[in-house]
């Protein structure tokens, strides 16, 4: 009796499913991001030539200081003495937190560093000033 050779075929691998995976992992982390959102107080920050972004994923405690010199903790509005308070209960959860501080740039300059002191004095060793990039000639003409 004779059989009948079949041709061999070349296995073949289908990527498709591994696409399919690939593409749903992108859109579940770029669904799950976390962005860095900075409220919905008006804060005019000054602007700095060297400034450097903050990445989202940062333990970070926000400081926002308006233009009348209202503070705000976190979205939470608070007065001086409220802030010393609140801030030393974040500083028994850890001194390594990075403590922002949003002035708007027409705030006393008093009352800012009144916060940079406090927060050093409670042991907070990262303290930041938010500003925003200053535009290059170039760019501000286009």
């Amino acid at each position: 009796m004779r059989f009948r050779t079949r041709a061999v075929e070349d296995p073949e691998i289908d990527v498709t499913p591994l696409v399919d995976v690939v593409f749903q992992l992108i859109i579940y982390f770029a669904v799950s991001t976390t962005f860095a959102y900075l409220g919905a107080l008006k804060v005019n920050l000054p602007k700095a030539g060297s400034a450097s972004e903050l990445t989202a994923s940062q333990n970070k405690i926000m400081v926002a200081i308006d233009a009348e010199g209202v503070i705000y903790l976190n979205d939470q509005l608070v007065v001086f003495p409220e802030l010393k308070a609140k801030l030393k209960e974040l500083a028994q959860t850890g001194t390594e937190q990075l403590v922002v501080i949003q002035a708007d740039k027409s705030t006393r300059h008093g009352l800012v560093v009144s916060v940079l002191d406090l927060a050093k004095s409670l042991g907070f060793e990262k303290l930041a000033i938010a500003t925003e990039p200053k535009m290059e000639p170039e760019k501000a003409r286009q």
